[in-house]
């Protein structure tokens, strides 16, 4: 006794010890993660923000067919068109291609060369070489001087510099050093806080001269933006300051009042470490834009209203915009822009630096001292308030006071915590509770749970294809009830694998052992040791109930077996009376049923079967009598010629879409015919629709045994009906309604287009669970070529609700054959 409290203690202690650790591990993750969660919190929070974009700015977007725009000749047109539809800014996004051209001096070299080559009669080329050398180059230049002097008559055109991955260009020259801010009066290290960026793509020297401003366009500036870089210890805005600045005077008036603010006349700019400003970004509501967005053609063919650039500030750039806001860097600039004309960026201060762990480091304090002495149900609600609290703290704070707090992680490890130290609590008081866990009471419940689970797999098998893998999982079942003494089970699967299979490992054997043995307790390893195959038995299943052909069943003369299921064997027979040829199923519910349930289910037999022979549809199996003789009761049915749609239910063998969608049309319609009749299926499978190919015939069958489900299991463990098939409501013994065979025909629909059914996991727990919860993957993900109302179709017939299902059969049948008429090409 006191071995066993002392291991308990131990047990505690060493919980509370690796709770400790495994916190602490959580805790040091969640930091080393914090951008990724941290990130997707900012944007989820600023998608409620509903302020609109400044309606000053206007985009111009530039798609492949107007590329010649980027050029010298193209940009100057498209300015000056701007300029006179009334633009009063614009701006580029993009980095021209003006290829360097040689000053003038050097052309004027290279003409004298040409003439001198001419001369002298050059015959090697290179007169012709040289001669088209010089007509590029003074095409270039004239060009970009044209361009010039347009972006001198406009006088409103800001530039952009970009990083230069070769950095040849590495300083600003003396043209575009205009445009870089003025550090007169600044703290000595105010270039210094900036971050460098030593190779940077500048316009030509003319150009840039010509330019209103230039400013610095910064890539993958969702997150983050420095209004000021750092370019050989001189400072270049950004683009949208550039922007800014030219619309209230130069580059020049930008004044760097610290190392965390800026001022631009009567406009202070506080910003981060850096200079950094995050952006607020704009989302478009009712499917309206977030900018005004025209296209390049639109302006260069004169087709658009002047109304509507003007004095707007006009950006340019390849990146097309529709509705929300995205990462392209034209939409990246004229976000950072409206934020900056609006003054609705984003801050982080200095002092989120230490709140943000302070806030972590409280909370994994509470977590551990306070939280594991409260009732679990107290426990999760405080560690769910306070993840809420620390949440709201920081939405308050975006939104109203625009300022990130970095709270997600710490909202997250609140709720991980709380539950893992709930769970290690759980876990401690079920290591302390398992010495209590061994009484007989408790291993016999177990046990009891355990022969039902294996019981439900071998249903399951029953449903499959008889390979090796489930000749396997098979005998590993009987092994199991062998082992724990369930040797009717036991014998009941080895059986069946011997009607299957004689000559399986050693079932035969087995079976022979179990048979033969009068106490079965004497020999309990007798399945144990090795659940191998089987002879026949003393008691025999209604398969062995008839021996010869010619044998007479009620008024019945056998004429051959047709095939056998777990519990059912169906003859081919003729009606002595008539000589009519009957499919006879045959079923021995004593060997099937305990004494206290046989006879009831026996009544139950002859009831549903009786109800069953009033169904007259051309769908369906005529049942034309039911009986009992020799113990073994019957049913007398239509003889069909065709095969169940199983052998289609196979990714090797599937039928065309088409014929599938009528086939399980005219299912549906006999459904609908039987449940107007008070008869539900309760086990529509693929292996109970029958189908004869010649004469195009489809019909259902077993309506006559489908009720005896409402008993489950049979005493051998047998589970009647097939889970992968069963609607959500039989597997947790609800109400059955004819709904609940509409979702049986949406399984079998989409087994047979697929090859595969919509549920499937290793174990049976597992599958129920993926039923009663889980949503399949969509048939078009799939098989290729699907009209998307068979998605529909699917998705109606496997609502979990029955009320979200088809109303009826034929309204199944309705939908089948209208989306049927989609198909087209489809197959």
């Amino acid at each position: 006794m006191n071995s066993s409290v002392t291991q308990k203690r131990i047990s505690g202690s060493a919980g509370i010890l690796i709770g400790t650790l495994v916190l602490t591990a959580l805790l040091v993750t969640l930091f080393a993660r914090l951008g990724d969660f941290e990130g997707l919190v900012y944007e989820t929070f600023q998608r409620y923000q509903f302020e609109p974009a400044s309606d000053r700015i206007v985009l111009v977007t530039v798609d492949a067919d107007n590329a010649d725009v980027w050029g010298a000749a193209g940009f100057g047109d498209l300015v000056e068109k701007l300029d006179s539809l009334g633009a009063g800014l614009i701006a580029v996004t993009e980095p021209l291609v003006l290829p360097d051209v040689p000053p003038t001096e050097q052309i004027n070299a290279l003409a004298e060369l040409q003439r001198q080559a001419a001369r002298s009669g050059d015959t090697a080329g290179n007169l012709s070489r040289l001669a088209k050398q010089l007509k590029g180059f003074r095409k270039n230049y004239d060009e970009q001087q044209e361009l010039t002097r347009k972006l001198k008559r406009v006088g409103n055109v800001v530039l952009s510099a970009h990083p230069s991955e070769f950095g040849s260009r590495e300083s600003l020259s003396d043209a575009c050093a205009k445009h870089q801010v003025n550090l007169q009066g600044a703290d000595n290290n105010a270039a210094g806080n900036a971050p460098e960026q030593n190779a940077v793509w500048l316009p030509p020297a003319a150009v840039c001269a010509a330019s209103q401003s230039v400013g610095f366009s910064q890539r993958s500036a969702a997150r983050g933006m420095n209004l000021l870089i750092n370019v050989n210890g001189t400072l270049l805005p950004s683009l949208p300051l550039a922007i800014l600045a030219a619309t209230e005077g130069s580059n020049r008036d930008i004044v760097v009042a610290s190392d965390r603010a800026l001022a631009l006349g009567e406009r202070a700019l506080y910003t981060g470490n850096g200079y950094e400003v995050l952006p607020r970004n704009y989302y478009g509501r009712d499917d309206n834009p977030v900018f005004s967005t025209v296209s390049t053609t639109a302006v260069l063919e004169g087709s658009l209203d002047k109304g509507v650039l003007q004095d707007r500030i006009v950006l340019i750039g390849k990146t097309a915009v529709t509705g929300d806001n995205g990462d392209g860097e034209l939409l990246q600039t004229a976000t950072a822009l409206s934020n900056l004309l609006e003054g609705e960026y984003l801050l982080r201060p200095q002092w989120l630096n230490w709140l943000e762990p302070g806030m972590m480091a409280a909370i994994l304090v509470v977590v551990l001292a306070w939280l594991p002495g409260m009732p679990a149900v107290g426990a999760v609600l405080v560690g769910l308030m306070l993840a809420t609290i620390v949440l709201s703290i920081q939405a308050w704070m975006l939104v109203a006071e625009h300022i990130w707090i970095q709270l997600g992680t710490a909202a997250l490890f609140a709720a991980i915590a709380v539950w893992l130290a709930s769970a290690l609590r759980a876990r401690v008081k079920s290591v302390e509770a398992t010495h209590d866990d061994n009484t007989p009471a408790d291993n016999a419940a177990r046990a009891r749970n355990r022969a039902e689970e294996l019981d439900l797999e071998f249903s399951v098998l029953r449903q499959t294809a008889f390979t090796d893998d489930t000749k396997e999982k098979m005998y590993q079942i009987a092994f199991e009830h062998g082992r724990a003494e369930e040797f009717a089970r036991a014998e009941r699967v080895l059986r069946y694998i011997f009607q299957q299979d004689p000559d399986y490992k050693d079932v035969a054997k087995l079976l022979k052992q179990l048979s033969g043995q009068d106490n079965y307790e004497s020999s309990p390893q007798a399945v144990s040791a090795a659940p191998e195959t089987k002879a026949p038995t003393e008691k025999t299943p209604a398969s062995d109930s008839i021996k010869n052909d010619k044998q007479m069943l009620g008024r019945y003369t056998i004429e051959k077996k047709l095939g056998q299921g777990a519990m059912a064997t169906v003859y081919l027979g003729t009606d002595s009376k008539i000589g009519r040829k009957v499919a006879i199923k045959t079923v021995a519910l004593a060997e099937e049923f305990d004494d206290a349930k046989l006879e009831e289910a026996r009544l139950q037999f002859l009831r549903e079967a009786e109800s069953a022979g009033r169904l007259n549809h051309p769908n369906i199996i005529a049942i034309y009598d039911v009986g009992e003789d020799q113990d073994v009761s019957y049913l007398a049915m239509e003889y069909f010629d065709g095969v169940s749609l199983l052998q289609h239910a196979q990714r090797d063998d599937l039928l065309p879409t088409s014929w599938v969608m009528e086939l399980i049309a005219r299912a549906a319609d006999a459904l609908d015919y039987a449940h107007a009749q008070g008869v539900v299926h309760r086990d529509i499978k693929p292996a109970n629709i029958m189908y004869h190919a010649a004469s195009d015939d489809v019909k259902l069958t077993d309506f006559g045994i489908a009720r005896l489900t409402d008993t489950s299991r049979t005493k051998t463990g047998i589970i009647l009906g097939t889970p992968s098939f069963m609607s959500p409501e039989q597997l947790t013994g609800s109400a059955v309604t004819g709904q609940s065979d509409l979702y049986s025909l949406g399984v079998t629909m989409y087994q047979l287009l697929t090859g595969v059914a919509p549920f499937r996991a290793d174990t049976i727990p597992k599958l129920m669970d993926k039923i009663m919860n889980a949503k399949p993957r969509r048939v078009s993900e799939i098989r290729d070529n699907l009209p998307p109302c068979v998605d529909s179709i699917i998705e109606t017939a496997l609502a979990k609700d029955p009320d979200n299902r088809y109303s009826s059969g034929r309204a199944m049948a309705m939908a089948l054959r209208d989306c049927a008429k989609e198909f087209g090409g489809y197959s």
